[in-house]
C-alpha cells in the first residue's frame, strides 16, 4: 500500500472514535443526570410536557406566563396559605435550598432557580394574600393564582387535590406534596417526591443545570 493510503486509514481510524463520541456521549451524560436524580428523589418525565398558564397572574396581580419562566429552573409546590403542615414545610425546605445554593463557597450561579407556590384555594388566597405569605419564606419567592385555571394546570403536572369540608363550616385541601419542576422552556420535566431536604433539592438544580433540556 502506498505512503498516502496508510494516511487515509490513520485518518478513517481516528476520526471513527471522535464520531462516536460526538453521537453518543451528550445523551448518555443526561441518561447519567437522569440516574442521578432519580438518586435524590427525583421522577423525571421521558417527555416534557408544555404549560400553558393563560389567565395567571402573580401575586402582584403581572401576568405569569411562558416568559416568566425563561432562563429559570422553576420549583413550585401547589398548596394554600391556610395550609398547617406540608405547605409552609416544603417552602421553609426551598428557602433554605436557595439559601445554600447563593452562598459564595457553592460557587452555584442561583440565580435560575425560581420557587413558586400556585394557590390550590384561588378564593380565599388573593394575590394580595400571596404576597406577603411567600415573602416570609423567600424575597425571591412568588405567588401565583389563577381565577379558574388551576384544576387544569394540576391534571398536567401531576397534582391532586381536594377540597374537605370541616364541622366548623369551614373547609381544608387534602394534596400532593411533590415538588413539580419547570425548565426554563416552560415545559414539565418532573417532580420530586417526599421527603424532600433543602440539600436535596440544591443538588437537583445543580444537576438540571447541566441537562440539555
Amino acid at each position: 500500500m502506498k505512503p498516502f493510503g496508510y494516511v487515509i486509514l490513520i485518518a478513517l481510524f481516528s476520526l471513527g472514535p471522535l464520531l462516536f463520541l460526538a453521537k453518543y456521549l451528550p445523551g448518555q451524560s443526561d441518561e447519567a443526570i437522569d440516574e442521578e436524580l432519580k438518586l435524590l428523589g427525583a421522577v423525571i418525565l421521558e417527555e416534557p410536557v408544555s404549560l400553558d398558564l393563560d389567565g395567571f397572574v402573580d401575586h402582584e396581580r403581572r401576568p405569569f406566563g411562558q416568559d416568566q419562566f425563561a432562563g429559570k429552573w422553576s420549583f413550585i409546590y401547589f398548596g394554600f396559605t391556610r395550609c398547617p403542615d406540608f405547605c409552609p414545610l416544603t417552602l421553609s425546605i426551598l428557602a433554605k435550598a436557595e439559601s445554600a445554593l447563593l452562598a459564595e463557597d457553592r460557587k452555584t450561579d442561583a440565580v435560575p432557580f425560581q420557587g413558586l407556590l400556585v394557590t390550590i384555594d384561588p378564593a380565599r388566597d388573593k394575590p394580595e394574600n400571596l404576597g406577603p405569605y411567600v415573602k416570609t419564606f423567600s424575597e425571591r419567592f412568588s405567588g401565583v393564582w389563577s381565577a379558574d385555571g388551576v384544576d387544569s394546570l394540576a391534571r398536567k403536572v401531576d397534582v391532586i387535590f381536594e377540597q374537605v369540608e370541616m364541622d366548623n363550616g369551614s373547609y381544608m385541601f387534602d394534596h400532593t406534596s411533590n415538588v413539580v419542576i419547570v425548565g426554563p422552556r416552560a415545559r414539565y420535566i418532573g417532580y420530586i417526591k417526599r421527603p424532600h431536604s433543602a440539600e436535596q433539592i440544591a443538588q437537583i438544580f445543580e444537576l438540571l443545570g447541566k441537562k440539555n433540556s
